[in-house]
């Protein structure tokens, strides 16, 4: 029976496999369409968007021990 990992596990191996240039190239794509989605959300219909200012994408992997102060 497989252990049960918590989110913050699985977010850090979406990241990992989106960041390695190794892994193929469908699983880096679906990992980053994975972290796009629960970060930024399910992208918008081109018609609802015309309208809308560009908006700027900042990711960062945030380190425990940095954020642990």
């Amino acid at each position: 029976m497989q252990r049960k990992s918590n989110p913050d596990e699985l977010i850090r191996m979406l990241y990992d496999i989106a960041d390695d240039v190794e892994a193929p190239a469908n699983s880096r794509l679906s990992a980053i369409k994975e972290i796009l989605d629960r970060t930024v959300g399910k992208g918008v219909m081109l018609e609802e968007a015309q309208d809308r200012a560009p908006v700027e994408i900042v990711f960062r992997i945030a380190d425990e021990d940095t954020n642990s102060r």
